[in-house]
Protein backbone atom coordinates (compact mmCIF):
# COMPACT_ATOMS: atom_id res chain seq x y z
CA UNK A 1 0.00 0.00 0.00
CA UNK A 2 1.54 3.20 -0.79
CA UNK A 3 1.45 5.47 1.99
CA UNK A 4 1.48 9.75 0.96
CA UNK A 5 4.68 11.07 2.87
CA UNK A 6 3.11 13.57 3.86
CA UNK A 7 1.04 11.59 6.52
CA UNK A 8 4.02 10.42 8.26
CA UNK A 9 6.05 12.15 11.25
CA UNK A 10 8.98 14.00 10.59
CA UNK A 11 11.61 11.50 12.53
CA UNK A 12 9.57 8.55 10.17
CA UNK A 13 10.28 10.40 6.94
CA UNK A 14 14.19 10.74 7.98
CA UNK A 15 14.89 7.35 8.60
CA UNK A 16 13.36 6.23 5.59
CA UNK A 17 15.01 8.86 3.53
CA UNK A 18 18.45 7.56 5.57
CA UNK A 19 18.17 3.98 5.07
CA UNK A 20 17.19 4.11 1.63
CA UNK A 21 20.54 6.50 1.21
CA UNK A 22 22.42 3.76 2.88
CA UNK A 23 20.50 1.20 0.90
CA UNK A 24 21.10 2.65 -2.55
CA UNK A 25 24.36 3.57 -1.97
CA UNK A 26 25.91 2.43 1.04
CA UNK A 27 29.03 4.22 2.94
CA UNK A 28 31.52 3.80 0.13
CA UNK A 29 33.74 6.93 -1.11
CA UNK A 30 31.82 8.53 -3.72
CA UNK A 31 31.08 12.01 -4.97
CA UNK A 32 27.71 12.94 -3.86
CA UNK A 33 28.33 13.87 0.30
CA UNK A 34 25.23 12.24 2.07
CA UNK A 35 23.31 15.23 2.67
CA UNK A 36 23.40 15.91 -1.37
CA UNK A 37 22.26 11.96 -1.34
CA UNK A 38 19.60 13.19 1.42
CA UNK A 39 18.39 16.53 -1.05
CA UNK A 40 18.18 14.23 -4.27
CA UNK A 41 16.02 11.55 -2.24
CA UNK A 42 13.65 14.64 -0.36
CA UNK A 43 13.05 16.31 -4.36
CA UNK A 44 12.03 12.95 -5.54
CA UNK A 45 9.83 12.44 -3.00
CA UNK A 46 8.27 15.75 -3.86
CA UNK A 47 8.22 15.06 -7.13
CA UNK A 48 6.42 11.57 -6.92
CA UNK A 49 9.47 9.79 -8.05
CA UNK A 50 9.70 7.70 -5.64
CA UNK A 51 7.09 6.46 -2.94
CA UNK A 52 6.59 4.99 0.41
CA UNK A 53 5.59 1.66 0.49
CA UNK A 54 3.95 -0.24 3.24
CA UNK A 55 4.00 -4.06 3.58
CA UNK A 56 1.41 -5.34 5.94
CA UNK A 57 2.63 -8.48 5.44
CA UNK A 58 6.15 -7.61 6.99
CA UNK A 59 4.30 -4.44 8.96
CA UNK A 60 6.89 -1.78 7.11
CA UNK A 61 7.52 0.89 5.23
CA UNK A 62 10.48 1.43 2.77
CA UNK A 63 11.09 4.22 0.12
CA UNK A 64 10.56 2.74 -3.37
CA UNK A 65 10.90 3.60 -7.26
CA UNK A 66 7.00 5.01 -8.11
CA UNK A 67 7.86 3.34 -11.68
CA UNK A 68 8.42 -0.16 -10.09
CA UNK A 69 4.92 -0.79 -9.07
Amino acid sequence: MVIPYQQLSDDAINNLIDEYCMRDWGLNDVEDPFASRRNQVVSALKSGKLVVLYSEFNQSASLTQADLL
